[in-house]
């Protein structure tokens, strides 16, 4: 793990590939970032419409809620919007630690769209079920952000292995490789859920996640 990690970092200082990489994540972001904000704000436009009895506190907090909703979304759909660009940062990292492997066969771009949109619907889901055990388990010395972190751990790790184990074997060996190092890919993916909670570096934590993971998959087949 601290032999992918050490290689991610040297590799993200000095590679202007990973750059381009976080930069168009952070584009699209921003872009699904404001949608999100201006669609609550329409949603609540319009059950004020609908239901008048309501408009008035609605129509004075519809601003901030949209706000409010659109920044508790935003960690989520960075990283569903990562994920389009797993491929790029994986053929980075193979190329210039793993030069002597062939091309992979690469994951399909449907595929890759199919899998960015689960990623996102699970995320959002599974944390909106789990909101009110994160909310009450606050109170126990902060319980409820390492529940937090755990769960979108699970997640991410178990998503960006998939993408990038898919790249080089079928379905069927990748889940005999999960099974077999699913302890590796949990930490991994608690790793990359827990620089997601911290402002700028969160912005970062995708591309970095997608590398430390090419490693490791990598570490484990030899």
């Amino acid at each position: 793990m601290f032999q992918a990690i050490r290689k991610t970092l040297h590799q993200f200082l000095t590679d202007p590939r990973l750059w381009r990489v976080v930069a168009g994540s952070v584009l699209l972001s921003l872009l699904g970032f404001a949608g999100l904000w201006w669609g609550v704000r329409e949603g609540v436009a319009w059950v004020a419409w609908h239901w008048p009895k309501y408009a008035g506190w609605l129509r004075w907090g519809q601003g901030a809620l949209g706000l409010l909703s659109a920044l508790l979304l935003f960690p989520t759909l960075f990283l569903a919007v990562a994920s389009f660009f797993q491929e790029a940062v994986a053929d980075a990292v193979e190329a210039r630690y793993y030069p002597e492997l062939a091309a992979a066969d690469g994951v399909p771009l449907g595929t890759l769209l199919f899998a960015a949109a689960r990623f996102f619907l699970l995320l959002v889901v599974v944390n909106a079920v789990a909101l009110p055990f994160y909310v009450a388990l606050l109170w126990a010395a902060g319980s409820g952000a390492v529940l937090m972190v755990a769960v979108n751990g699970l997640l991410t790790g178990r998503e960006y292995y998939e993408i990038v184990a898919l790249r080089r074997m079928s379905r069927q060996d990748m889940d005999a490789s999960r099974r077999k190092n699913r302890w590796s890919y949990f930490v991994a993916g608690v790793a990359i859920a827990a620089l997601g909670l911290v402002p700028i570096i969160n912005l970062l934590a995708p591309v970095l996640g997608i590398a430390v993971m090419v490693h490791l998959f990598h570490g484990r087949r030899m």
